[in-house]
């Protein structure tokens, strides 16, 4: 893994480790925040961990993450379609496979630009913009099975159309947090679905994830499935808390709850 991240990091990309065969940042490091080009830290983490998988932060560029989820039929490559026959194509670019079957387009912003990160932008499109977001790189795998370029060419400039369509779109669905269609159906799992859906509230972050994850552990979720759900969370936040802040937060719960820790 070294040399192929070594090898990212000279085309400019910005790579931190993850544990191998997940998607979880490497124990101790602080996640995307760490993301460098430097070849000196590189060769430093994957020579200590040379399984790790590589991480990317995307910084400069976007992913639109596509997938089908069988459970609720939310298919992206229809919602794809249906944004492409409405607007313009979409330009070929970089793709990578992902280890579950989905794609990832990979797209240049525009200098000056900033998009949001939005989970279901579109039904089964995800998009990954915040610069700590992260998505991994092949030939990292996940449960056994490998990312893998199926188009290894430069990043396409992301098409002026789409750029507004996202901005446009992120207004409409933009909602506060005290919205209710009707307060009869809230209750304490409605809050912690919200949470994890919006992130924590900036002043509030290390006490809600807290709060979160000694709700997630009450409810019977298995201990490493919480963490990745306090990530999740962590990571739709507005200012998201360092890995290892949150990782000292989630243990501290976890192990007076259950005695367990997020490995």
């Amino acid at each position: 893994m070294l040399n192929e991240a070594l090898n990212y990091a000279k085309h400019g990309l910005q790579v931190f480790p993850l544990t191998p065969d997940s998607k979880v940042p490497l124990k101790g490091t602080q996640g995307s925040k760490e993301a460098t080009s430097n070849p000196d830290k590189i060769k430093q983490w994957w020579t200590d961990n040379p399984d790790c998988n590589i991480g990317v932060a995307t910084r400069g560029f976007i992913v639109l993450d596509i997938d089908i989820n069988h459970v609720d039929d939310a298919d992206g490559y229809h919602s794809l379609e249906v944004l492409e026959e409405a607007y313009n194509k979409l330009p070929e670019t970089l793709t990578v496979k992902t280890a579950s079957g989905g794609r990832h387009l990979y797209f240049k912003l525009p200098e000056g630009v900033e998009l949001p990160q939005k989970i279901a932008f579109l039904n089964g499109v995800d998009i990954k913009a915040n610069p700590n977001n992260y998505v991994l790189l092949p030939p990292s795998q996940v449960d056994g099975d490998a990312y893998t370029f199926e188009k290894k060419q430069p990043m396409a400039d992301l098409p002026e159309w789409l750029t507004g369509f996202i901005l446009k779109r992120n207004k409409i669905k933009k909602t506060s947090r005290g919205f209710s269609v009707n307060k009869r159906y809230r209750s304490h799992v409605t809050e912690l679905i919200e949470t994890l859906a919006l992130g924590f509230e900036t002043g509030r972050r290390n006490d809600t994830a807290a709060k979160i994850t000694g709700q997630l552990l009450a409810y019977g979720v298995d201990v490493r499935l919480a963490w990745q759900l306090v990530q999740y969370a962590n990571g739709n936040s507005n200012e998201s808390l360092l890995q290892n802040e949150l990782e000292r937060t989630f243990e501290s719960i976890a192990r007076r709850e259950l005695g367990a820790t997020c490995n």
